[in-house]
């Protein structure tokens, strides 16, 4: 069989058989693979750790008919710190599966996500700042890289600049912000343009239903991550900028299951981690 060399991420897996498992990797140089480990199920396999989720491995494929098969793997970076600290390795996770479910919409760009993927790990692992603000981050950064960056700083809508007193809330349809005029206008509109219940009910889309309400602080932290500022130590946020952040966070995440059409599995680990 053919071979060849990837240096991937692992970011989901499924067992096989009694002792196999499949792995798929996201690598810089072919995007999503799915590949199988033989015998990583077992007991002391040395596959077996190479094939954890979040490991950064040097690996030589074989072609196979419905998967690509494992013949080596090097290991290159395993994140150690996050194992120890269950927010991060919970953000992490995210990550993997948000990579999972996007990856095909990814290959073009491989070899830059690969990179900047490696690199979000590194920050949850070793970085003092908010992981919840370096998270959003890297929402944000994967919407743009796949085409649906959220618009922030105007009115979806009417394309009018955003203010504090301006903002009503994010629409996910729409993919950005709304003003408060639009909102209430769109409500207005709606009920004008209802016809007799003999020839049914119809009612415009409009820009009422406004899927999260947003607050001036969140809005802010959404715009300060979207520019990729960084910001302070955790130990240096005030608690209410980390509650603004974890909400800004929740509108993101909501968008991001709209696009995918589906729950992301790996958001109830994150809830259950900033619980306790």
């Amino acid at each position: 069989m053919p071979t060849y060399s990837v240096n991937a991420v692992n970011v989901s897996s499924f067992p096989l058989g009694e002792t196999d498992k499949v792995v798929t990797v996201f690598s810089a140089e072919r995007g999503l693979i799915k590949c199988v480990a033989k015998g990583a199920r077992k007991p002391g396999s040395k596959i077996g750790g190479r094939a954890e989720l979040l490991n950064v491995n040097k690996l030589l494929l074989a072609s196979g008919r419905t998967f690509e098969i494992i013949s080596q793997a090097e290991t290159l970076e395993t994140f150690p710190k996050l194992r120890g600290d269950l927010e991060r390795l919970a953000y992490s996770l995210y990550y993997a599966e948000l990579t999972s479910i996007f990856g095909q919409g990814l290959n073009d760009e491989s070899s830059s996500y690969f990179d900047f993927l490696v690199m979000s790990l590194r920050y949850q692992c070793l970085s003092d700042s908010d992981p919840a603000y370096l998270c959003l981050m890297f929402e944000l950064r994967l919407l743009d890289i796949l085409g649906y960056r959220p618009e922030l700083t105007v009115c979806v809508n009417c394309r009018s600049v955003l203010t504090d007193h301006a903002i009503a809330g994010f629409h996910f349809e729409l993919g950005g912000m709304v003003c408060e005029r639009c909102h209430l206008e769109g409500k207005r509109v709606k009920v004008t343009l209802r016809v007799a219940e003999d020839e049914g009910i119809y009612e415009t889309p409009g820009v009422d239903k406004l899927d999260k309400h947003v607050t001036p602080l969140v809005w802010k932290r959404l715009v300060l991550a979207s520019a990729g500022s960084e910001v302070p130590s955790v130990e240096k946020e005030s608690d209410g900028l980390k509650r603004a952040t974890r909400a800004a966070h929740r509108v993101i995440e909501g968008y991001i299951e709209h696009r995918a059409g589906r729950r992301v599995k790996s958001l109830a680990l994150l809830e259950s981690a900033q619980t306790q």
